[in-house]
Formats: C-alpha cells, sequence, structure tokens
C-alpha cells in the first residue's frame, strides 16, 4: 500500500491511498469465484459460469464490494502510517480502479492544527464562597411542605380563597373566535400560583361552586406562545368544584412523616446539607466554567468548518434525545433549522477548541486512566445497557459511549490539576442571585 498526504491547510490533510494492483485482482477473482458458485444463470451450469460474462451481470457490484472493504482495511493504517488524527470522520472520495489494476482512494481528512498549549498552571481565579442562606433554607422546607400537603372537600360551602385548588373548565378566545389550543377541561388549579394567568387568580377569588364568568386576560408581548403574545384574551370560566388545600405544621410530627428523622432539627440539618452540595456543585461548575472559558480564549487557531458542524449536529442530537428520553416525539427537523443551527455555534467551537486543549493537557501529564478506572466504567455501561462486562468489553469496548465516558473521566482529572494549582481570590455570594425553588 502507498500512501501519501497533501497539505491543503493548517487543519485539513488529503490523504491518497494506492491498493498494489496484485492485492486487488486477486480479491476480485476471489469475489467472482466465490459468486460463480451460487449464482444461476440461464444457459451456464452452476459454477461454469464465464467471468467475463459474471462481470456483465455483477461487474458493479463486485467494485462496489471491493472498493469498500479496501477503504475499511486500509483507511486505519493509512491514519496510521502518515500520524493524522482526524477530529470527524472524513470525506472519501475520487475512488477509481486504475488501468494498472490497481485502485486508488483519496481522503480529506480534518485534524488539529499546530497550537501552543495554553498556560494552565498557576490560573489566577475568582472563586465564589459557599454559604447557606437561611431564606434558602426555608423555601426548601416550604417546598417540602408543600408536597406533603393534601386536599380536602370542603364540609360548608364557602367562597374560594387565595390557596384553595379549584377544578375548573377554560374555555380562551382570540379575535372572537375559540382559542381550542387554550382549552382547558377538568383543569386543577391553585390560586395564588398564576398557573394559567395571574390576573385569572385574583377574579377567582370570591367564587363559588357552580359558578361561571367571564373575564378578560391580556398577555404581554413577550409571551412565549406567540398565538396569544401582546393580546386580550376573553376566557369563559366554570368553577366546579373547589377543595381547600391542607399544608403540615413544621414540627417533629412533620418531621417523622417525611423521612427517617426524629426532629425537624433532623430534617433542618438535612435540607441545610443537601443545600450546600447543590451551592458546592453550582460554585465548582461555574468555576470550571471560568477556566474553560480562560484556556480557550488563549487559542488563536482556525478550526476546520466541517468540525464545527459535525460538533452541531452532536449537540443538535443530544437536544433530541433528551426530548425522546421524555416520551415526547418531535419532527427531527424542528432541531435543524439554520436559526437553530446558528444559535449553537459559539458553544460548539468553544467546545470542540476545550476538547483539542484538555486532551493535550493529559497528554503532557500523563494523564490516564487506570485499570480499576476502566473496570468502573464498562461497569457503568454494563447497566446502562442492561448487559454484562464482557459483553460491553467484547461489543462496546471501542464504542463512542465508552469513550464518551472515559473523555468524561480524563476531563475532571485534567480539572483537578489545574485546580490544584491555581490561585484563587475568595469573592463574596452575588446578593442578586436567583434562588433555586
Amino acid at each position: 500500500m502507498n500512501v501519501s498526504v497533501v497539505d491543503l491547510s493548517a487543519n485539513q490533510k488529503k490523504l491518497l491511498v494506492e491498493i498494489p494492483a496484485e492485492r486487488v485482482q486477486k480479491e476480485i477473482k476471489a469475489r467472482y469465484r466465490d459468486l460463480g458458485k451460487t449464482v444461476r444463470i440461464k444457459g451456464f451450469r452452476p459454477g461454469k459460469v464465464p467471468i467475463t460474462i459474471l462481470k456483465s451481470y455483477y461487474g458493479k457490484n463486485v467494485e462496489n464490494e471491493v472498493s469498500s472493504q479496501f477503504i475499511q482495511e486500509s483507511f486505519p493504517e493509512a491514519l496510521k502510517e502518515t500520524d493524522l488524527k482526524p477530529l470527524v470522520e472524513a470525506d472519501v472520495s475520487e475512488m477509481r480502479f486504475e488501468d494498472n489494476g490497481g485502485f486508488t482512494y483519496a481522503a480529506v481528512v480534518d485534524v488539529c492544527p499546530p497550537f501552543q498549549t495554553p498556560e494552565y498552571r498557576g490560573l489566577s481565579l475568582d472563586r465564589q464562597m459557599v454559604q447557606v442562606d437561611e431564606s434558602l433554607e426555608e423555601i426548601e422546607l416550604e417546598r417540602i411542605r408543600q408536597q406533603h400537603s393534601q386536599l380536602r372537600t370542603l364540609e360548608e360551602e364557602r367562597p374560594v380563597v387565595e390557596g384553595d385548588v379549584v377544578l375548573i373548565d377554560f374555555t380562551p378566545w382570540v379575535d372572537a373566535a375559540i382559542y381550542s389550543k387554550g382549552m382547558r377541561h377538568d383543569h386543577m388549579m391553585e390560586v395564588g400560583k398564576g398557573s394559567i394567568h395571574p390576573d385569572l387568580d385574583w377574579h377567582m377569588v370570591g367564587r363559588r361552586p357552580g359558578e361561571s364568568f367571564s373575564v378578560d386576560l391580556t398577555y404581554p408581548e413577550d409571551t412565549p406562545n406567540r398565538e396569544v403574545a401582546g393580546k386580550q384574551v376573553r376566557a369563559d370560566v366554570v368553577v366546579k368544584e373547589v377543595k381547600e388545600k391542607i399544608v403540615p405544621e413544621l414540627n417533629d410530627d412533620f418531621a417523622k412523616e417525611v423521612g427517617r428523622f426524629e426532629t425537624l432539627e433532623e430534617l433542618r440539618q438535612t435540607v441545610r446539607n443537601q443545600i450546600l452540595q447543590r451551592e458546592e456543585s453550582r460554585s465548582r461548575s461555574e468555576l470550571r466554567q471560568r477556566i474553560v472559558d480562560t484556556l480557550v480564549a488563549q487559542m488563536g487557531v482556525e478550526l476546520s468548518p466541517r468540525v464545527i458542524e459535525r460538533e452541531i449536529d452532536r449537540m443538535i442530537g443530544q437536544l433530541q434525545y433528551q426530548f425522546e428520553s421524555q416520551g415526547l416525539k418531535i419532527d427531527p427537523s424542528r432541531f435543524n433549522t439554520p436559526e437553530i443551527r446558528e444559535d449553537y455555534r459559539p458553544q460548539a467551537e468553544k467546545s470542540v477548541r476545550w476538547r483539542l486543549i484538555y486532551r493535550r493537557i493529559a497528554e503532557q501529564e500523563s494523564i490516564e486512566l487506570s485499570e480499576d478506572e476502566q473496570e468502573e466504567i464498562y461497569r457503568e455501561v454494563a447497566r446502562l445497557t442492561r448487559s454484562d462486562v464482557q459483553t460491553v468489553k467484547r461489543e462496546y469496548g471501542d464504542s463512542s459511549l465508552v469513550e464518551q465516558y472515559r473523555d468524561g473521566r480524563i476531563v475532571e482529572k485534567v480539572f483537578k490539576l489545574i485546580e490544584s494549582e491555581a490561585v484563587f481570590t475568595d469573592t463574596p455570594v452575588k446578593e442578586d442571585r436567583p434562588v433555586e425553588e
């Protein structure tokens, strides 16, 4: 096999591969020999069909099969021989059988252009101080109380008050026609939560079961639903049933009901620890994003557009998978519009650059996975694919799924290395930081 490389640019190479005539013709003859044993052609006995006749019937098929086989077998060898490391799957073209009996093809390979490793030792980084605000603790306890609340049918009929849960029929009218997408039948709404429209809740207060009323609701211009954005919607509402929401008191009995806690203070401490872990995770995530941004900003090389496009494909595929994993069936073309691709482009470019950087750091620092870590990955993939470890090693050992897990472990080690040598400046939590509920 003869292999040569043509420089197209710093980030693209053209790989030229030539398979010798002797090897090619030997394989082609073997194919026709096997073919002649099985095909049935009128006028010829099995196994006695002349090769010229076989070529006239099956020549294109045989050439396609042989060319595919040679490309699959020789391309990895050619990459190894030329030390090219493609960033994405290469484009194979210019395939042809030469007059001398050989076979040649070309492949455009997108590679990482030469770049200087960013300075990752001794980074100066701001690190947000982790603290558990008392208000966060109270919000979480209130959320737990609400989760354990119960609905009780009213013993005596009374008007609706804030906090009640009402069963309603809701019929909206847009531009003098019923807006069917917004209709609700036997809809449960908690008054005061603004689940349909904030103004509807206050019109609900004071109503009684069996009462019907109409109300005009104005939707602002920035409403996500563009069909009602900036419009006044008339809604016909029927109050069918009213239930009282009973929220348990925050005491030791409640703590015992919630879980394995003897006192309310034990529950508070558990909630406090959970919030602390969440805040530490958030702070670590923000810190690592600053590390990525700092190092990526130092990598001033041009990447092949095709590499970025493939990364966008991967990100859109992940988005689609997230929807499908939740049981939502959405037309894939809706994810792959020019507008969505353009929105993803900056993040895709950053992701590719960061991947090149941390792999370079891992190589320079000889960061590898131990045998135990490899085995742990196989066990995790086995659990995910509902198979055994040996099957994973045999069938998934070189798969993108296993590679993704390996990459995750490697990048974690790279982060820890960078963090261990960074110079931190601790900053207080921003007062305007949104509270997670």
